[in-house]
């Protein structure tokens, strides 16, 4: 679990600034979801990781904190390790020890506006086009270069019993193997120590003495040497390595024969050794890009990886030959199978920066299975993944956020909190003693009042605000502490207030007493401002919108910050303001 991220001086969060401190429980293998409306921090988080790099944060000029290039840029990342103790990680513009336990990757909106001129009757017309660049899968292409191995010069070098070699050419070949050993090429380099080729020496001067086939000589090593040869730092290391795959080896003498045979074609050639796990690995993942585009190459003809430039990329069809959601999710596919192959650590974080804000029904989904896809393969991996989905739409009101165990947090922290009574209030608002009642005369606009404390009193709520007179004073004191910018007030009595505050304008422009008595007994707000627009009255299209707003806080789901964070938007502020 991550326990808190802190982010400073970098782009709109300074070192002093509230919004820098993300100190959330994130778990692992779960998508997050940051909600906030802009200015809250989002951009600044994706742009720290965009800029962290393995040694440092290499930070552009122009987002440091308030444009000050002489301030320092950090990251801190306090997780929960393996015993469950809290360790920090940081990262600065000279340093970086966060590279030592995650990996990361940021993916956000690739469109950008681009201008044109042309010359025109002596005239220039500036116009205007959205691009897409082509998404960089390789920044370089490693030069094509293969592994120098003979099994015939090895079994010579072995000596009289070289026949016990097995051939490792397959192993060579095998690229998912050769990916996992470029981070372990350090047991390579230690196998050339002084102890252990003089360990390695002794060994093959014992199997250089035995008798006897192939197969004989395997046995034999299985039952007098593999002690030894387990004992000898690194080169157990590489075998373990060989044993973790299918190799069709068939004793353990074979894993550590095979390891023998690599540490010589590493240490004869090391550069050249180094280069060919490269392109080893770059032939892989090109294969892997060339498979998953290969699935939409029958409507998107030109998704497909190319070399260009000294680059693999793919290429996104200009703007007018494919719709916007098309483009938007080959971009994210590219990026979510780059950001794949590219976190290969025990813990990695996948910042999604502002990506779904964009997208239509249909391709969120289309990305949300994606994502889930890649979760599941983190965890049978048995790894910890952390992504983590920036957006100022708040998933509660969207259905076509589908994700069935996300965790939303919200980054916008207001001093707005909920009365416990009134909280109370909305849990028990369906008991069938109270239910009808509250509805109509608490909780809707109704010109009587009336009193049902007894009530109240035996489900534990509030005795006072068993009288709804009473409970509008309450509510409409706590819209005009929201109205006059108070900090404090309580966002659900707000809402209660703009709901009642609502109805009573669509009731008072009733010019008959019967229209206003079918007004009071029609159910849910929508209906009643329907029903009076039906009979002449002229609704703000703003009191519709604001339903989403007060429909929400009548009901308590835990969502008191999100209701709080609405509220403060200036423009439904504005709104609200409008309705008196």
């Amino acid at each position: 679990m991550i326990k808190k991220i802190i982010i400073a001086n970098i782009k709109g969060i300074g070192a002093d600034t509230k919004n820098g401190t993300f100190e959330f429980d994130i778990p692992k293998n779960k998508p997050s979801i940051f909600v906030a409306p802009n200015g809250f921090g989002k951009s600044s988080l994706a742009t720290a990781f965009k800029s962290l790099k393995r040694s440092k944060i290499d930070l552009h000029k122009n987002d440091f904190y308030k444009g000050n290039e002489e301030i320092t840029p950090s990251i801190d990342i306090s997780y929960l390790d393996d015993d469950g103790n809290i360790q920090t990680v940081a990262a600065t513009d000279l340093t970086n020890n966060i590279d030592s336990v995650f990996d990361w990757f940021v993916i956000n909106n690739q469109v950008f506006a681009k201008a044109k001129k042309n010359r025109i009757g002596g005239h220039v017309i500036a116009t205007a086009s959205l691009e897409t660049p082509p998404v960089i899968l390789s920044n370089s292409i490693p030069e094509r270069l293969t592994f120098n191995y003979s099994v015939a010069d090895q079994k010579a070098r072995f000596g009289i019993n070289g026949k016990v070699l097995p051939n490792i050419s397959r192993l060579y070949n095998n690229r998912e193997l050769i990916k996992l050993l470029r981070s372990n090429l350090v047991y390579l380099d230690r196998i050339s120590g002084q102890r252990i080729q003089e360990r390695i020496d002794t060994f093959i001067q014992k199997v250089n003495i035995q008798n006897g086939s192939k197969v004989e000589l395997l046995e034999w090593i299985d039952e007098n040497e593999i002690d030894f040869l387990a004992d000898t730092s690194n080169l157990s290391n590489i075998a373990s390595i060989f044993n973790s795959f299918d190799l069709g080896f068939l004793t353990d003498a074979e894993n550590y024969l095979a390891a023998i045979q690599m540490s010589y074609d590493y240490n004869n050639n090391t550069q050249d050794f180094k280069k060919a796990v490269n392109r080893s690995i770059y032939e892989l993942e090109k294969e892997i890009y060339e498979r998953l585009f290969q699935d939409f190459n029958s409507s998107w003809k030109d998704f497909k990886p190319k070399e260009k430039d000294g680059k693999l990329i793919v290429e996104i069809p200009k703007a007018h030959h494919i719709s916007n959601g098309q483009r938007d999710v080959m971009c994210f596919i590219a990026l979510l199978k780059k950001a794949e192959l590219s976190l290969t650590k025990k813990r990695s974080i996948l910042i999604i920066d502002e990506v779904f804000d964009y997208l239509d029904d249909a391709n969120l989904i289309a990305v949300q299975y994606y994502i889930t896809q890649l979760i599941a393969k983190f965890r049978s991996e048995d790894r910890m993944f952390y992504p983590i989905i920036l957006t100022h739409l708040d998933p509660s009101f969207f259905k076509n956020f589908t994700f069935s165990k996300q965790k939303i947090f919200y980054l916008e922290k207001k001093d707005a909190k909920i009365n416990e009574h009134m909280k109370k209030l909305l849990i028990n608002r369906a008991k069938p003693e109270i239910e009808c009642r509250v509805s109509k005369y608490h909780l809707h606009f109704e010109p009587l009042s009336i009193n049902i404390r007894q009530e109240f009193e035996s489900l534990g709520l509030k005795p006072t605000w068993g009288n709804s007179a009473v409970f509008d004073q309450y509510v409409f004191s706590e819209f005009t502490k929201y109205i006059n910018n108070e900090t404090v007030y309580d966002p659900f009595a707000v809402c209660c207030a703009v709901r009642k505050k609502i109805e009573r304008y669509a009731y008072d422009k009733l010019n008959d007493e019967g229209f206003k008595h079918e007004f009071l007994s029609t159910h849910k707000t929508s209906n009643k401002l329907k029903f009076s627009e039906k009979k002449g009255v002229t609704i703000p299209e703003s009191f519709h919108l604001l339903g989403i707003i007060y429909n929400d806080g009548m009901h308590w789901k835990n969502n008191e910050v999100a209701i709080s964070g609405k509220l403060e938007n200036m423009t439904i502020k504005k709104m609200i303001r409008e309705i008196e």
